[in-house]
């Protein structure tokens, strides 16, 4: 875990997965981890490490209307560098926290900041908090620190002994040293760094700035959610004039924090860079949302009119995943092959990725999708080709992909070599697996199972009787 590491709220994982499986495989979406120049976690590491979990089709909302625009969540007001702060409606302030406020004091400089109990990467930021804190507390700086947590759960929290990871301490010794001829000055010298290194609790150490919770997130409504920020640790710089001057991870912000406290800072390349990123943010909320409750249409409309917005970022790839099969459920044959031949020259031994959007093509074309013969071609030998190529000889993993083929080459009208792909699944599966491979070997071959003619038997005795 690095220092600069941050955690999607839990709302947000919860939701993003719902949505899409195999594009948060691809790429992590939360402002607080969108290419604000730090090393950072945005969200739990799904990586698709067999075949089997990159043939699965993302999963939508099933009850959703399929050609209904989705309801717009409620329009909050835009967050943004250069804004007007908020006022903060905090529910709880926490211990021995320094005295209550709700406006910003003119003259002084604030550092708002997101946090949650369970956020390792917000535990590894409260020393630097506190830091900073006790640092500029003479300039009339004030860290506000908010949980979303109710108070229950950040009071007993506070309790616990923090680590000395965090703290930046090595390990304590658990046994005095034992090497022969240590002097008293030696062992005193050992007592002393014990002493130095005595566990602390998290409230002793967040006893600097203010810690307060706000279970009714309204807080978190006019800050993080206005600003299009979905990960924490998340820090807001509210300047001497009571204006948003920085958004970002804790960890770095020093050199601007040190800024606008000298009256020095400039926020309007800091305003430009972070609006990009934040209208970058916003349309991938907006094509997830879409996405997720199969409004086909509407996917396909803004992956469109926000193509030029992701060009030349780390979404513009990864979109893809969304787009292809968009393009399947809209019946966009054109674009569909297009995006299955730029992925196939990209990186034609690629069997996990020409594996799972073959599957898409098969699932399409099996609820109705006209106008796929071309498609069904390219696709097919696209993965024969990969299956064959000497990148993956050595591979032992390839069962689902001969799955995948023999339904592609049922679909073909071509029986025979269904069933010969269908058989080479069997074999290479995992004993896991292979019922429900033989169950479509079966299908394909018209022949029955042993429960199958067990049942027969017993019907026929039965009959007679």
């Amino acid at each position: 875990m690095t220092l600069h590491s941050i955690c999607p709220t839990r709302k947000f994982v919860v939701k993003i997965f719902s949505t899409a499986r195999v594009f948060v495989c691809c790429f992590v979406i939360g402002t607080g981890g969108i290419a604000k120049g730090d090393d950072r976690t945005t969200s739990p590491s799904v990586e698709a490490k067999k075949i089997t979990a990159a043939k699965t089709s993302p999963e939508a909302d099933e009850t959703a209307a399929p050609d209904a625009e989705p309801a717009e969540d409620e329009k909050a007001k835009v967050l943004s560098i250069g804004s007007l702060a908020p006022s903060l409606d905090i529910e709880h302030w926490v211990g021995d926290s320094p005295s209550p406020m709700s406006k910003f004091e003119p003259g002084k400089v604030y550092v708002v900041e997101f946090w949650a109990t369970w956020c390792g990467p917000c535990l590894y930021s409260m020393p630097h908090l506190a830091e900073l804190q006790s640092k500029y507390e003479d300039e009339g700086v004030r860290v506000v620190s908010i949980s979303n947590e109710d108070l229950e759960t950040v009071t007993s929290f506070l309790e616990r002994p923090v680590s000395p990871k965090i703290l930046g301490h090595p390990e304590p010794k658990e046994e005095a040293d034992e090497e022969v001829g240590e002097s008293d000055e030696e062992a005193s010298t050992d007592e002393e760094v014990q002493e130095e290194a005595k566990p602390i609790t998290f409230g002793e150490l967040t006893s600097a700035y203010s810690l307060t919770t706000d279970p009714d997130e309204s807080v978190y409504e006019d800050y993080m959610r206005a600003a299009a920020q979905n990960g924490i640790p998340t820090a807001f710089i509210v300047g001497k004039d009571g204006y948003v001057e920085w958004i970002g991870h804790p960890m770095s912000m020093d050199e601007p924090l040190e800024a606008v406290v000298n009256d020095e800072w400039d926020r309007g390349p800091a305003k430009e860079e972070f609006e990009r990123k934040q209208k970058v943010d916003l349309a991938l909320r907006e094509i997830l949302l879409a996405y997720r409750t199969k409004h086909h249409e509407t996917t396909l409309r803004l992956l469109q009119e926000h193509s030029d917005l992701f060009q030349g970022t780390r979404y513009e790839t990864a979109l893809k995943s969304i787009w292809f099969p968009t393009a399947l459920a809209t019946q966009q044959n054109e674009i569909a092959l297009e995006l299955i031949e730029e992925k196939i020259e990209s990186n034609p031994d690629d069997v996990v990725a020409i594996n799972r959007w073959a599957w898409e093509v098969y699932e399409a074309i099996e609820s109705g999708w006209d106008n796929s013969d071309e498609i069904l071609v390219t696709t097919t030998n696209a993965l024969e080709s990969a299956l064959a190529s000497e990148e993956n000889e050595s591979n032992e993993a390839l069962w689902p992909a001969y799955d995948t083929v023999a339904h592609l080459k049922a679909l073909a009208n071509d029986k025979d070599a269904a069933i010969e792909w269908q058989r080479r699944a069997i074999e290479t599966a995992p004993d896991g697996e292979k019922d429900n491979l033989k169950a479509y070997l079966r299908e394909l071959t018209g022949e029955a199972s042993d429960a199958d003619e067990e049942l027969k038997a017993a019907d026929e005795e039965t009959n007679e009787d």
